[in-house]
């Protein structure tokens, strides 16, 4: 494996083991050593990559979105709608994770990925950036896409994923008319 394969497993395995602590108790109960050895990564490892819990979060929810998006067909040429579906086919596939996440607390922690990762997105020209509007430029705009996706995405998975993923990116785009 290569140093950045490497690097990527123990994230996703710090992560996979925050998610199963947060399922048997409250975020603020988990110390570094409990969660290093259900992860099997050092306690050296934790405090060289992160500062809090929350750092182990928001780098794998960054690292999964973008990941996810790259092995994509057609990945250069992503409009709203097409972004949308297939970022609630993501948060349908990792289902688990994300409901537990919410029922912990963390959606801010979803909402500053999602803003990190769409900016990422736009400026290596992965986003086709709307005609019709200047809002991607817009200082506040990532934040308020972030919000109103994670917050529909949360809810959609609370109430039990019944629309498909592409239903719920055209609405997204519709919403924000962005279609």
């Amino acid at each position: 494996m290569s140093p950045q394969e490497i690097k990527n497993k123990k994230l996703i395995d710090i992560f996979q083991a925050l998610i199963k602590l947060l399922q048997a108790k409250k975020f603020e109960d988990i110390s570094i050593t409990e969660l290093t050895k259900q992860a099997g990564v050092s306690r050296t490892y934790y405090y060289k990559n992160f500062t809090t819990l929350d750092d182990i979060i928001s780098d794998f929810e960054t690292l999964n979105i973008i990941k996810y998006i790259r092995q994509l067909p057609n990945q250069s040429n992503l409009n709203f709608a097409t972004l949308m579906e297939h970022y609630f086919q993501l948060v349908l596939n990792n289902i688990d994770s994300q409901l537990t996440l919410l029922k912990s607390g963390k959606e801010q922690v979803l909402i500053k990925s999602f803003v990190t990762t769409y900016q990422y997105l736009l400026q290596n020209g992965m986003i086709i950036r709307s005609s019709k509007s200047k809002r991607a430029e817009d200082e506040y705009w990532a934040d308020f896409i972030a919000g109103a996706v994670i917050n529909s995405s949360l809810s959609w998975l609370k109430q039990g994923s019944i629309e498909t993923p592409k239903y719920m990116g055209k609405k997204l785009a519709s919403f924000l008319e962005l279609a």
